[in-house]
């Protein structure tokens, strides 16, 4: 097998972490001189109110990896693995769409929600560990799960905060107690970051490593001081960016010879390359998708291809399989 010829620069990986500090500055700014006239006259709460940021961010990036596989030696060594799954989360998304209301859309909420911090935090962290060059030790796991926790408690209190207001014990709400527990585990991330600081045998991983410690710590602080807009965008911009990276580094290398997937073959008469042809073919498909998510079957069908990148995303890239054969990634400039 040819030696892939595009590889992922790690430090661009880590580059888009400069969206943090700068996000905190736009905020200070806001806050010290404007006293948060910017924030309150035109910057949503939710940025899914800006109408491009449904077609860029979030469902794009899925139907990419969804592009990755459309490839017959890729459907053939996956077609066993993913069947049953992707059976699974088609039921499950019906379920939540047409059983019982508003119970079984509620419910489908808390398992979209844990399952989505899990997958972010997996990649961000799964990269951590690579950049790192160490072995996953207990420390390591208990660091990944005490982030997952802790990023799922911040998440509800930006999605839930409606629901989370009424009073739990005395004066204390619901809304406050995740808040708590939020700062109790980013407490506990911040204290066992520093064995694997220690234990890192890249300084590279050791940057990307506090990265991911500053974008927990970010988003909670963020979060109190009621900028809810950058704790969803922070995150959002470095997972799928990160994302697109990826795809188009394995994409070139996978297509490099002549198109074998599917997709790159059906579009080859417009010679462009993936950088520039994966990203347009997927805000495409991602638009017609979500321009029609108001029918129900639209919407189990965004639910379920989602459940399955998040699914398929957890192995793919790791070990013998297929897609890792097509990738390397590069700590510093050769």
């Amino acid at each position: 097998m040819d030696t892939p010829r595009s590889a992922v620069d790690c430090r661009w990986l880590l580059w888009l972490y400069a969206i943090i500090p700068l996000s905190l500055v736009w905020i200070l700014l806001d806050v010290s001189l404007a006293q948060g006239r910017i924030l309150r006259d035109y910057i949503p709460t939710d940025p899914a109110n800006w109408p491009f940021w449904t077609i860029v961010f979030g469902l794009p990036h899925i139907i990419a990896s969804l592009i990755t596989m459309a490839d017959r030696e890729y459907l053939a060594h996956y077609r066993r693995s993913l069947f049953w799954p992707l059976v699974f989360f088609a039921a499950l998304a019906s379920a939540g769409y047409l059983g019982p209301q508003p119970l079984s859309y509620q419910l489908l909420f808390v398992f979209f929600a844990f399952y989505t911090i899990y997958h972010v935090l997996a990649q961000q962290l799964g990269l951590t560990l690579m950049m790192c060059g160490m072995a996953p030790s207990r420390t390591y796991k208990l660091w990944k799960w005490l982030a997952i926790f802790s990023a799922f408690a911040i998440y509800i209190n930006v999605y839930a905060a409606e629901y989370l207001q009424q009073p739990l014990i005395g004066d204390i709400s619901w809304q406050q107690l995740f808040t708590g527990l939020a700062v109790l585990l980013c407490a506990g991330v911040i204290a066992l970051a520093w064995p694997l600081t220690r234990a890192s045998r890249h300084p590279l991983g050791v940057w990307y490593l506090w990265g991911n410690v500053l974008l927990l710590t970010s988003a909670l602080l963020i979060n109190e001081i009621g900028y809810t807009l950058f704790v969803i965008l922070i995150p959002r911009v470095i997972h799928d960016l990160t994302a697109y990276i990826i795809y188009i580094s394995h994409d070139t290398n996978r297509n490099q010879q002549q198109p074998v997937n599917y997709v790159y073959r059906a579009t080859r008469f417009s010679r462009l390359p993936p950088i520039l042809l994966l990203p347009l073919l997927s805000v495409l498909l991602a638009w017609g998708l979500t321009s029609h998510q108001d029918y129900p079957l639209v919407s189990i069908v965004i639910l379920t291809v989602s459940f399955l990148h998040y699914y398929f995303e957890g192995f793919i890239w790791r070990g013998e399989n297929p897609h890792r054969r097509q990738l390397s990634f590069v700590r510093q400039q050769r």
